[in-house]
């Protein structure tokens, strides 16, 4: 297998702005065969991480503490960290949205630069990213995690890959199809009448 279908995916865009399906289809193409976290690792999608950053986003193998009062849960989530919490992190995870809306979420949180370099971060600061009405997508895809839970070592996504890796098919949902985790995450919570 190509261990670096992320790079010739950069390569096929020639610098040019691509739209989100063009990135859908090139993944199948170039990184089909990437499946699970090992395979990801093994890959150029991006680096081991040394330490975790608000706007940086992370791939790792997750057990979570309270699984058991869980109704579904995702076991190696793809996450957009928005604020770091004394035991852990919270952040957006990407698997709990259907492909298309995890990169229409990605654009619209993607820095007004014109180069996306290694430095590159993405505008997830929670006080960015709690305005519902703006981002509904991030309602119940924004999840709190524990450090001490984290199953091994996390994957640094590069920048530069952003866009192809909401597009690689590694969620591992634990209790519930990925259909009706994507048509839980985007129903709107029913408002509480006030009696007067």
């Amino acid at each position: 297998m190509d261990q670096k279908p992320f790079n010739d995916i950069l390569a096929q865009t020639n610098g040019e702005e691509k739209s989100a399906r063009w990135y859908q289809a090139a993944v199948r193409k170039y990184a089909q065969g990437i499946n699970t976290f090992q395979e990801v690792a093994g890959s150029d999608i991006g680096k081991i991480a040394t330490q975790l950053e608000i706007g940086k986003m992370y791939m790792f193998a997750y057990d979570p503490a309270t699984k058991e009062t869980l109704p579904y849960w995702d076991n190696l989530p793809l996450v957009v960290i928005c604020d770091p919490l004394p035991t852990g992190f919270s952040g957006i995870n990407l698997h709990y949205l259907s492909p298309l809306l995890r990169a229409n979420l990605l654009d619209r949180l993607m820095p007004s630069v014109d180069k996306i370099d290694s430095d590159s971060t993405l505008r997830s600061n929670w006080s960015f990213v709690r305005n519902f009405s703006r981002f509904p997508e991030t309602r119940k895809s924004t999840k709190r995690y524990l450090n001490q839970q984290i199953r091994g070592q996390m994957i640094e996504i590069n920048p530069r890959h952003w866009k192809s890796a909401v597009f690689l098919p590694v969620q591992q949902f634990q209790g519930a199809s990925a259909s009706k985790v994507y048509r839980d995450t985007m129903t709107k919570p029913e408002r509480k009448r006030r009696m007067v």
